[in-house]
């Protein structure tokens, strides 16, 4: 029995040898540890770079009025729907053909009335010139006869011009008349979008130019007014662009771009959160700068078909600054290192040898930093270990690539 247990065990044994050694087979080979440091490398992104400021804005209405009454009176109607675009007074050919939509309508009894007298006092004023005129005539002739004194006919004469006098005069109160008889029919002063009715049918409201009841507000809603304020650092860039020659003002038919979204439209921007959709010029910039904020406040005129840019909302702006840049090179923030305010690339060698490269560094674009002078599109930047690694120090160098962020979940 003995033999044939140690033949067993033995037997046992050879398979474990064999399925360990064939285990180990299948494991891959370990790196070897060179004990250099690891980091990543990439060349600079090559692309098409337009530099933008970026800006904050505010929409504002190009028209904003507050319909007030002109006359005072009670409200017999009112004739629009609140919320609704109404159309103001249209002008043809120097001609007014179109008074705007009516509003509101004020009882206009009392207005009638004053007309119907004004007109009466003017029937009454013309009979008194005629008869001022045959009494003229009529001394006139008595004069030439020597019937009369020449006084006695000059007489006639002036009571014929107090009497034209009176009757040019008593035009005023027809006029008069007939203009608040009008502005008893409240009319769109401008063509835009209605708020709500300030009051109702059966109020009073009270009359004038600057007092007069508020009845309504319209603002305009195409085009649209978006206003920025613009550092001064800015400022101070596109006036060397002016001085040149390389840029005209907006006041000199130049056309400056400003492009906007809303606050909001990345989440719904299948493009991306760097699309700036709605585009527009800027046609007025301020005179002075802000003394509080050392900013100049610029506008950009921009079309609002869609209605979606609504007075005191607020949008994101940008405006480019210069020209398109071809072949530009691009590298993340974590690239860079800075030195007693010196700014620095790590590269990696042919000899995988760390070098410190000076860079000077523009604006951030769609992320990455723009490097204006110190690198080439050859060289191999360092883009993870960056902390770690020192000039001259030899490094175990792998491949990566420089994309732009996103900021997409």
């Amino acid at each position: 029995m003995k033999p044939r247990r140690a033949f067993l065990v033995s037997l046992s044994l050879l398979a474990v040898s064999l399925l360990f050694v064939t285990g180990c087979g299948q494991r891959p080979k370990p790196l070897p540890d060179t004990g250099l440091l690891k980091v990543t490398f990439a060349t600079p992104k090559v692309d098409r770079v337009t530099v933008f400021t970026d800006l904050t804005g505010s929409v504002v209405a190009p028209q904003s009025v507050q319909v007030r009454a002109r006359v005072s009176g009670f409200i017999k109607e009112v004739l629009f729907k609140e919320g609704e675009t109404v159309i103001g007074p249209v002008r043809l050919f120097g001609i007014d053909a179109y008074g705007g939509d009516p509003l509101f309508k004020i009882d206009p009894v009392t207005y009638e009335a004053d007309l119907t007298q004004a007109i009466g006092q003017i029937g009454v004023d013309q009979a008194k010139l005629e008869l001022a005129k045959a009494n003229e005539d009529r001394a006139r002739i008595s004069f030439e006869k020597g019937v009369s004194s020449k006084q006695d006919y000059e007489s006639y004469v002036a009571q014929t011009k107090v009497a034209k006098a009176e009757l040019e005069a008593g035009q005023g109160p027809v006029i008069k008349a007939k203009q608040n008889l009008g502005w008893t029919l409240v009319r769109a002063p401008i063509t835009g979008k209605t708020n709500k009715a300030d009051l109702t049918r059966g109020n009073v409201v009270t009359g004038g130019e600057t007092q007069g009841t508020v009845l309504t507000t319209i603002v305009s809603t195409d085009p649209m007014y978006v206003y920025f304020d613009v550092d001064d650092q800015t400022v101070t860039f596109y006036q060397k662009l002016f001085n040149e020659g390389k840029l005209k003002p907006a006041d000199q038919g130049g056309k400056m771009q400003v492009d906007i979204k809303l606050l909001g439209d990345d989440e719904y921007n299948r493009f991306g959160p760097e699309e700036y959709s709605r585009h527009g010029q800027i046609d007025f910039a301020s005179n002075q700068l802000n003394p509080n904020t050392g900013t100049l406040s610029i506008r950009g005129i921009f079309e609002n078909a869609d209605h979606m840019l609504i007075p005191n909302r607020y949008v994101r702006g940008r405006v480019p600054l210069g020209k398109p840049m071809e072949n530009a090179l691009l590298i993340p923030d974590g690239a860079v290192v800075t030195e007693q305010s010196k700014k620095f690339a790590y590269v990696v060698g042919a000899d995988n040898k760390v070098t410190a490269k000076q860079v000077t560094l523009g604006p951030v674009s769609r992320g990455l930093r723009l490097v204006e002078s110190g690198l080439t599109p050859q060289d191999r930047v360092i883009i993870r270990g960056v902390q770690r690694v020192q000039p001259g120090q030899p490094v175990e160098p792998e491949q990566g690539t420089i994309e732009y962020p996103s900021n997409k979940p």
